[in-house]
């Protein structure tokens, strides 16, 4: 792929969760992640900072993972630095030689509170950063990128704070709804979701969009996908019949076409050329 597609790792929240990676004891091996808390200032909007370090000695390793959650990193590196949003689909990122990232992690929904724009407008891609970040150019990523870990990411806490973001109390609804489907297994409809929040499944639907750039449905499928993913990945023979009707789908056949779907590949390379 041409180096505009340059993507970086997709990362879980600690402590990790490995339901939408199908190989997670490859990505232990070869890949270093780190992570740190937000200052108060931003424990609203951002879920951790992060670190990751890789170094393959030979060849190329690809970190495959089955499916994204919904979230915004903004990430810099030596090669490229960007905002990158939600990816519906499925992407393989090969990582050769050795390399450093540093990013952050928003909360679902926080990045509204700094970029006005429709959060569609960066489903399945990458921005540039001063897209969003007056200033924030290379020569100033490169900069930011001089220091130790610990300074690089102190730098990127503090342009965030200077951002002065404002409190917004649908962030917090979102990830209460977000929080909520993925620990009631009863939630699988968005009328089940709008029902137990006391509000309408038109106003609900809007506010995922407006928030995450993605629908609710969107979003419950995907849950289920990534129990499937967790089934599948623990079991050398997955019932899929078991599978199929334990998460609610109607055959077989049905479950398997939207996994497939969904596991369509999207290639983005990461690190040293």
């Amino acid at each position: 792929m041409a180096r505009d597609d340059i993507g970086v790792f997709q990362k879980p929240a600690e402590p990790y969760d490995p339901r939408g990676r199908l190989d997670p004891a490859g990505f232990a091996r070869h890949v270093r992640f780190t992570t740190k808390a937000p200052v108060e200032a931003l424990q609203l909007f951002i879920e951790h900072f992060w670190v990751i370090r890789w170094d393959v000695a030979e060849g190329t390793y690809h970190s495959a993972e089955v499916m994204h959650r919904p979230y915004v990193d903004v990430f810099l590196a030596s090669d490229r630095s960007g905002i990158q949003g939600t990816f519906r689909g499925k992407r393989v990122y090969p990582a050769s030689g050795s390399g450093r990232i540093v990013g952050a992690r928003f909360r679902p929904g926080a990045f509204h509170a700094f970029w006005g724009e429709e959060l569609s407008n960066i489903q399945d891609q990458i921005l540039p950063l001063d897209r969003v970040f007056s200033g924030l150019d290379r020569a100033r990523t490169t900069t930011l990128l001089a220091g130790s870990d610990e300074e690089a990411l102190a730098a990127l806490s503090d342009l965030l704070v200077s951002c002065n973001p404002k409190p917004d109390e649908n962030i917090v609804l979102v990830n209460a709804i977000i929080a909520a489907i993925e620990a009631d297994a009863a939630l699988t409809t968005v009328a089940a979701v709008a029902g137990a929040f006391e509000r309408s499944e038109r106003w609900v639907q809007q506010l995922f969009r407006d928030y995450l750039g993605i629908g609710l449905k969107w979003f419950l499928q995907r849950r289920r996908l990534l129990a499937a993913a967790e089934l599948i990945r623990d079991s050398d023979a997955p019932d899929w019949v078991g599978i199929a009707y334990d998460l609610g789908y109607s055959s077989q056949q049905h479950f398997i076409t939207i996994f497939a779907r969904c596991w369509e590949k999207r290639r983005c390379n990461i690190g040293p050329a």
